[in-house]
């Protein structure tokens, strides 16, 4: 029976069976050589070149696990390196190049094994050896040649038959379990993109000197995993990728491998990518940035650059140039990576014209709102979606919010994952540490987690805003969240409608870097940050606290940084937010409330407001 990975090995016997055919042909390697000193080729090269010489004479990588359960930034550092040393090579011609990439080959390839049972470091030190082999081949000897060869059988598709078959164990394994079944997960998360590219490129590198069967196995299950993935991860109306930023930017680079190894290897990708939900994703992440690109980092993500070098591939891949617009800058920054050096082209582009000043639909995940395109706008996002999702936090209805480049609230990302199994009741986990609502916060997530909650009611007109209701993350509870920008003076309104208990604490928080002086008796709030300001004015029930020392580790709960509290040493160990405090809103004794805050960005000589606008029920919004 014919199979994708059967097509695919035909369609590359016909094309061209020489090396390089991974990502990478001598065409292109010729392109950079010739172009090396012209434009933004000449800071490319540089950068290739820089880069290798940081390692050139650095000891090689070794087997280590420093937190027990992963080798993965071995294994990406072992990558690196093959790819800046390569690279180097092709552009210069100088020989210490290859043959520091070859050094580090030979050491890792005594390593024990490249634990297999965080299937992560397996893919991606294998990926970093059929590259090595690919786009070394001509200068490699036959002996590399063979050690590359049996290293890539023994250690790693020993342990890709494993996944394949779902055995219990790992040969020689130090663990009663294989560990991560990426390949059995469904749907999944980014494993799929990240394990099915690394292999279906080993696969492409070495079927006609290895087991080519077996390598065609390896293609199918690693083509028909990630096309399902890709389709399932990426929001075919919005570009929305369901495990936020930071790992759309992981996934994305490893779909962007596949994709062109198999287009320069076999002259098509079979439709892995012709997707719109991919091409639409770079205008969501645009979409939910801050005036200087930096994300709305919701879930289990940092505060990054969305100025990912990706977007070359995109660009390319999407025939939509002006996403290279995006990236250059940074390049002329000297903040090129090696995938700018894959991707990115000198040609006439644009920068994007299509990045909304309110973004956002019904039944979206997230919405934001900016007053203009100026780097010194306000700029303010929310989050609702899914808590359950891979990478998710209970963060339903959290919000950030920036002037210019000064993120007075933002969100405090992702903690370390070797908390678990306290990591799920951990300070930034938990509802408690996100600019969101909380009924009778205790060390729980205070959220459900299988909460689904979209936006309800979307409008990007004068009075630009997105509702939703959060019911569904408060089980016995009501509430509704709305988030408005107010066009006619540039104010961003903030405003919950909730039902409850007459005996439950209802708490609204946000978490701000600011210096914060309280007014009018808790009802307003000025901050500041280094000298930019913004006003915060409470319009309905409550007033204002300001809470310091926003929990260390040794309490995931209480915000005074002298308390007695103890947790148990699971929880300990997190992230100590330092610098961070919270302005806090906390009612109790009635069953309805309405809290609405308004900011005001005192920008352009703008002084605090005198008049209290008026409020309107969400439903008349």
């Amino acid at each position: 029976m014919e199979t994708i990975g059967s097509k695919i090995l035909a369609a590359a016997k016909a094309k061209n069976q020489s090396h390089p055919r991974i990502i990478m042909t001598e065409a292109d390697f010729a392109r950079l050589r010739e172009n090396r000193d012209k434009g933004i080729y000449k800071l490319l090269a540089e950068c290739a070149v820089r880069e290798a010489n940081k390692t050139l004479d650095a000891p090689t990588e070794t087997f280590r696990i420093p937190d027990g359960i992963r080798m993965l930034f071995v294994a990406q550092e072992v990558q690196r390196r093959v790819i800046y040393h390569s690279l180097a090579y092709h552009i210069t011609g100088e020989k210490k190049y290859a043959d520091r990439a070859i050094r580090e080959i030979r050491a890792a390839a005594d390593f024990p094994d490249f634990n297999p049972r965080h299937f992560l470091d397996c893919s991606e030190m294998t990926f970093a050896f059929a590259l090595c082999y690919d786009w070394l081949f001509d200068y490699l000897s036959d002996a590399d040649k063979a050690l590359i060869l049996h290293t890539v059988k023994e250690k790693s598709f020993f342990a890709f038959r494993e996944e394949l078959d779902d055995a219990p164990e790992h040969k020689n394994a130090t663990l009663s379990l294989r560990g991560y079944r990426w390949l059995q997960d469904k749907p999944g998360d980014n494993w799929k993109m990240v394990c099915g590219g690394s292999f279906a490129a080993a696969a492409l590198a070495f079927y006609d000197a290895a087991d080519e069967a077996f390598c065609e196995t390896v293609l199918t299950a690693c083509f028909e995993d990630t096309y399902q993935a890709v389709r399932d991860f990426y929001n075919a109306e919005d570009g929305t990728y369901s495990e936020g930023v930071n790992y759309w930017i992981y996934a994305t680079r490893f779909l962007a491998f596949f994709s062109s190894a198999l287009i320069t290897a076999a002259g098509s990708d079979f439709g892995l990518t012709d997707y719109v939900g991919v091409a639409r994703s770079p205008y969501w992440l645009l979409a939910l940035a801050s005036p200087d690109y930096l994300c709305f980092n919701f879930g289990d993500a940092h505060a990054v650059s969305v100025t990912s070098p990706i977007f070359g591939w995109l660009a390319a891949r999407y025939d939509d140039p002006s996403l290279y617009a995006i990236r250059r800058a940074d390049i002329e920054q000297g903040r090129a990576d090696y995938m700018d050096l894959l991707y990115f082209r000198d040609v006439p582009y644009t920068q994007p014209s299509n990045i909304p000043l309110a973004f956002g639909r019904k039944g979206g995940d997230n919405a934001s709102f900016r007053t203009d395109c100026t780097e010194n706008s306000l700029y303010a996002a929310i989050h609702f979606a899914k808590n359950n999702v891979y990478h998710g936090h209970h963060d339903m209805g959290t919000f950030i919010v920036n002037i210019g480049n000064k993120r007075f609230f933002p969100d405090l990302g992702a903690d370390n994952y070797n908390l678990a199994p306290g990591y799920g009741k951990c300070y930034r986990y938990r509802a408690e540490g996100h600019n969101t609502l909380v009924f009778n916060p205790s060390p729980d997530t205070d959220q459900a987690h299988v909460a689904d909650c979209r936006i309800d009611r979307f409008s990007d007109g004068e009075e630009s805003f997105a509702i939703a209701d959060m019911s569904a993350a408060y089980p016995g509870k009501c509430a509704v969240r709305g988030m408005m920008l107010d066009r006619k003076d540039g104010s961003l309104l903030l405003q919950d409608e909730i039902f409850s208990e007459k005996e439950d604490l209802v708490r609204w928080s946000a978490h701000t870097p600011a210096a914060v002086r309280l007014y009018e008796s808790g009802k307003a709030a000025l901050l500041d940050i280094d000298g930019v300001k913004m006003y915060a004015v409470l319009l309905a029930d409550g007033v204002f606290e300001l809470r310091a020392g926003v929990a260390d580790e040794n309490s995931p709960t209480v915000y005074n940084p002298n308390a007695t509290e103890k947790t148990p040493p699971e929880y300990r160990g997190q992230a100590l937010n330092n610098g961070i405090q919270k302005l806090v809103v906390n009612l109790s004794g009635k069953s309805y409330y309405r809290i609405a805050v308004r900011f005001y960005p005192l920008t352009d000589g703008r002084e605090m407001p005198k008049e209290r606008p008026q409020i309107k029920p969400l439903s008349l919004w």
